[in-house]
């Protein structure tokens, strides 16, 4: 497993030397765009938008816009504006899971000791378990400054960075519906029937379908087949309000059924 960096997990007086490690991995198909003739792959060129001419790496900077002007930031500027955090992640709270909202969850990092630091690992690690909290931290990860939740999952601490609040959309903007014109009796049976479907969740009863289904086309065309014309999807239509009632209670009787 690749080591991101290794720096200090700060609580209060106490430093932890840990090292931090993805616990996530993208599995993407990698494509490439190629030119059809060919199969020749398609390099990206950056352009200049005044001079429309190739931009060499050396001549790339980051700049904000102010106004009508741009002002350039250099990485060492961009680091500069945190030193502190630069190589520590510093614990500034502990709350209660429940009050995180779902929706600032952003990635996950794995969290080991690094040398010296195995019993004070342990010792934070049993202190969030038995009190039921999660740690509230900061830490700069490839020079951006992240908030961050630390919490317990199995023998690792986990650290997964949020969103602040201010990149969050609010649903406001959706204008969705507050009321509905439905009768008590269907809200009551789609209780049910979501009570009927409720079990433990278990992450590997779940498969990225699409993902498979890709990769199987992908060497069958490598091995000279010619699959099938595919059909573009049906569009999704939403069961007539007239008939809601009536499928609802079939919905009921198939998972009553399944439960027997």
């Amino acid at each position: 497993m690749e080591m991101l960096w290794r720096g200090a997990l700060a609580f209060e007086l106490v430093r932890i030397p840990i090292m931090l490690y993805k616990a996530t991995r993208e599995r993407r198909l990698p494509f490439r765009l190629v030119h059809a003739p060919d199969l020749a792959p398609i390099g990206n060129q950056r352009i200049c938008t005044a001079e429309q001419r190739p931009v060499p790496p050396d001549e790339v900077v980051r700049a904000l816009r102010v106004g009508d002007e741009w002002v350039v930031v250099s990485d060492a500027e961009i680091q500069h504006a945190a030193p502190r955090l630069t190589r520590a992640v510093e614990i500034r709270d502990f709350v209660d899971p429940h009050e995180i909202d779902p929706v600032l969850f952003r990635k996950p990092y794995y969290l080991a000791p690094d040398e010296g630091g195995e019993e004070m690992y342990v010792m934070l690690r049993e202190a969030i378990r038995r009190s039921g909290k999660v740690g509230v931290a900061e830490l700069v990860l490839l020079h951006r400054e992240h908030l961050a939740a630390l919490l317990v999952r199995g023998e690792a601490l986990v650290l997964e960075t949020l969103h602040y609040p201010e990149e969050i959309i609010d649903a406001a903007e959706l204008h969705l519906p507050a009321e509905t014109r439905l009768r008590e009796g269907e809200i009551r049976m789609a209780v049910e029937l979501v009570r009927n479907l409720s079990t433990t969740f278990e992450p590997a009863r779940y498969r990225n379908e699409f993902r498979a289904k890709l990769l199987d086309l992908v060497r069958r065309r490598a091995h000279g087949e010619i699959p099938e014309a595919l059909e573009p999807p049906a569009p999704a239509r939403p069961t007539p309000v007239l008939d809601l009632a009536e499928r609802l209670r079939e919905s009921l009787e198939r998972t009553r059924r399944r439960s027997a």
